[in-house]
């Protein structure tokens, strides 16, 4: 078990990247020339996320049974926290969707193209919002393909 402050969460990328490895059984070659990238640093993102998976579960689930299975697990514990901490705010914004529109005005309005008088919100509290949308939206994709998924449904839906 890693000690210390929890990683930061994995890239959607990373994310991916581990699933194909652990949950279809691809080998490091295909997955490093799927990603384009070294097989050293498959390796190392694997490590990285194997950690991030172990700081997600509670102290000794983490050890045992399938690591599939245990990193689709960490993937939900993840996204309840997030739902949980970020769901209100997100909703002001419309969703994650509409945060991503409130950032197409500010730069409309950075341009000119919208009155300064405009009533937006500040730059910061949109980025906050889309970076929050789009960890959720990578969450959701890993978890599209992970053993329990269903049929497909929005992340804003579920």
């Amino acid at each position: 078990m890693p000690r210390g402050r929890i990683r930061r969460q994995p890239s959607g990328r990373n994310l991916e990247l581990y699933h194909e490895l652990v949950c279809e059984g691809r080998s490091r070659h295909e997955v490093a020339a799927r990603f384009r990238l070294s097989l050293p640093r498959v390796t190392q993102l694997r490590g990285q996320v194997a950690e991030w998976v172990a700081a997600m579960l509670p102290p000794g689930f983490a050890a045992t049974g399938d690591p599939g299975r245990r990193f689709h697990q960490a993937i939900s514990v993840r996204r309840l926290q997030l739902q949980k901490a970020c769901g209100e705010f997100l909703d002001e914004f419309g969703g994650g969707r509409g945060a991503q529109g409130y950032q197409h005005l500010l730069a409309a309005r950075k341009r000119g193209v919208l009155p300064r008088t405009s009533r937006l919100p500040s730059r910061e509290l949109v980025q906050s919002a889309v970076r929050m949308a789009r960890e959720l939206d990578d969450l959701a994709r890993v978890a599209s393909r992970g053993p329990s998924a269903g049929p497909q449904v929005p992340a804003e839906a579920g």
